[in-house]
């Protein structure tokens, strides 16, 4: 297994590649992610689960980036890594947003939803965050829709919801976190990752842009 230094240096070089999510993208609004560390005793893979918006993509997106030494295709985002577990459509006829998850029909009225004019001026981005409150999960893609395309063999070793993420000034090995994600890629101790008290990945820290 590289060591914890190599596995930052092998970050920062695929950040600075843009192998790795920015949620300061500008052409695609990151809502919420989700950080999955694999390993074995050579290997070692970190996925990223993240929900966004993608005004001149599928609107409403899953992406999957994977980096690591074991990537079975591009590091980062590739063409089959993206899925459709939500729609936000505009109607004209009745002037009103039609909302699905999974298939369902998710009427307005169940949503507790914010505009948030000093940020962004995209009202289906508003229904994307509200949405996260109750269809987080169902938004995410689940173990098998990303599980090809973690290697055989690989084991689980670390799931997050808040760390401390990489911007453009900032590479993974300046972070909090990932010096501690890359301790426990190379130990396996998921013991070695302690919470940080100020995390950035909740989507209110990259807006506006």
């Amino acid at each position: 297994m590289e060591s914890p230094q190599q596995i930052l240096e092998f970050l920062d070089r695929r950040f600075d590649a843009i192998d790795m999510p920015c949620f300061g993208n500008m052409n695609i609004d990151y809502i919420s992610s989700r950080l999955l560390a694999f390993r074995d005793d050579s290997r070692w893979l970190i996925l990223f689960n993240s929900i966004a918006w993608w005004p001149s993509g599928e609107g409403l997106v899953t992406i999957l980036e994977c980096v690591g030494n074991c990537v079975q295709g591009k590091q980062g985002f590739d063409s089959d890594r993206s899925l459709i577990t939500g729609r936000i459509k505009y109607d004209e006829m009745p002037n009103d947003y039609h909302v699905t998850v999974r298939g369902k029909s998710i009427p307005l009225s169940e949503l507790n939803i914010i505009s948030h004019p000093d940020l962004f001026s995209e009202h289906e981005l508003n229904i994307a965050i509200a949405l996260l409150e109750d269809y987080r999960e169902e938004l995410l893609a689940n173990r098998e829709e990303y599980g090809k395309f973690i290697p055989d063999g690989l084991t689980e070793v670390l799931a997050l919801d808040e760390w401390h993420h990489p911007n453009w000034d900032c590479l993974p090995s300046q972070t909090e976190s990932f010096p501690l994600i890359a301790k426990v890629l190379f130990t396996g101790n998921p013991n070695l990752y302690k919470p940080l008290t100020n995390p950035n990945t909740d989507w209110r820290f990259w807006f506006p842009k």
